[in-house]
Order: C-alpha cells, then sequence, then structure tokens
C-alpha cells in the first residue's frame, strides 16, 4: 500500500522570511532543528510567534506525523500536543493518519527505518540541497499489519533504541575507566621513578643505584 492511501501528507506553513522567536508570541513554529534523533519533537525550545500565515486548518493536532524533506537525512518526529497552538513551517511535511488504519507511532517507525531512509535519498532531486518531492513520500510503499500487531511492533522498536542506549553509555563508561587507569597508572609509574635507589638504564630498563653487586 501506498502512504497517501491511509494518510494525508500536507506541506508546512511557508513563512516569507526567517523565523525568530517573540517574547509575546503565542504560536510554536516546529522547524527541522526541532526534530531529534529520537523521533520527538522539541516544542518547549520551539520558536514563537505572534502571527502565522495560513489557517487554522494549519495547526498541528496530536498524533501528527512531521518529515523533514530536505537534505541527505531526513529525520520524522511525532507532535505529541503543546500548551498552545503549533504549526510546522515549510519545507516541513506534516502527514496526518488514519488512525483506524495505522498507528501515528508505527509510522514513525517506518519512516526510520534504512530502507525508507534510502528511498527518500534516492527520490531527493537537487544538486545544493536535495529535496524529496511530497509526491515520493505519499508513493512510500508499507506493508500495513493489523492495529494490535502495530503496537507490538512500536515496543519492540522502543526497546531497541533502549538497547542502543545503554551500550552507548557503557562504551563511554568504559572509555571513561580507561582514561583514569592510564592516569593512576602513570602517576605511580612517576612515584617509582623518583623513589630512592631507582633508576633507568640506557635501554629503558629500570635499575637500582649503586654499585654492581660482584659476580664469582
Amino acid at each position: 500500500m501506498r502512504l497517501a492511501d491511509f494518510a494525508s501528507i500536507t506541506p508546512g506553513v511557508p513563512f516569507r522570511s526567517r523565523i525568530e522567536s517573540e517574547a509575546e508570541g503565542s504560536v510554536c513554529v516546529v522547524q527541522a532543528r526541532d526534530l531529534s534523533a529520537e523521533g520527538q519533537i522539541d516544542v518547549a525550545g520551539a520558536a514563537r510567534v505572534r502571527d502565522v500565515p495560513g489557517s487554522a486548518r494549519s495547526e498541528l493536532r496530536h498524533g501528527d506525523v512531521v518529515l523533514q524533506p530536505r537534505g541527505t537525512r531526513f529525520p520524522a518526529g511525532l507532535f505529541e500536543g503543546s500548551d498552545r497552538p503549533a504549526v510546522a513551517a515549510a519545507p516541513l511535511l506534516v502527514i496526518r493518519c488514519d488512525r483506524t488504519r495505522i498507528v501515528p507511532e508505527f509510522l514513525l517507525v517506518l519512516l526510520r527505518l534504512p530502507s525508507t531512509q534510502a528511498f527518500l535519498r534516492q527520490s531527493a532531486a537537487g544538486t545544493y540541497v536535495p529535496q524529496v518531492p511530497r509526491q515520493a513520500v505519499e508513493d512510500i510503499f508499507i506493508q500495513l499489519p493489523d492495529l494490535p500487531s502495530q503496537m507490538r511492533l512500536v515496543d519492540l522498536a522502543r526497546l531497541g533504541r533502549r538497547e542502543v542506549e545503554l551500550m552507548g553509555r557503557l562504551r563511554e563508561q568504559r572509555e571513561r575507566l580507561f582514561e583514569v587507569a592510564v592516569r593512576e597508572i602513570a602517576k605511580k609509574s612517576r612515584k617509582r621513578a623518583s623513589a630512592p635507589g631507582f633508576n633507568l638504564d640506557p635501554a629503558g630498563a629500570s635499575t637500582p643505584r649503586g654499585p654492581l653487586p660482584k659476580t664469582t
């Protein structure tokens, strides 16, 4: 099935000038920088403006999936609500699912798959900043399980991301422990080198100071 068979894909709101956060802004503007690598949207850090071009139909709804179609990687994030109205700025695409057929969290998992990312890269046009046409996003082929199976697959993907996160932390801890071990060993070596009766021969081996013992 094509993605367009069970979801609508609409472009983000086009702003005529650079988006600058305003102190009295009442509308959150989600941009590409607000899409995290983990599939979340940083609404709290998004810019806020007073006026937004377009109509209220452009407002994001809970469960919308926002996709960045420009560049060489195409992050996506799930909009989980905000304490004020929010919109996605162009060139972002807003994907709104038919929830009787697909769970938004499952769509997010599918968009992050290496095979989907590869398809988007192949579909991108342009040399300076490649961009995926909306038609190509609509044509993403998806095998659609039933809703309970979709949720189980979402949980499985979440566990996989958690495993990667924990392995990354473990690697960082090993690196820190190795650095500590290097410093401690170097400190002990300096203490031994400065201890009385300790010297290094020209070859670098440690020898005691003083006359050599007589041999028979």
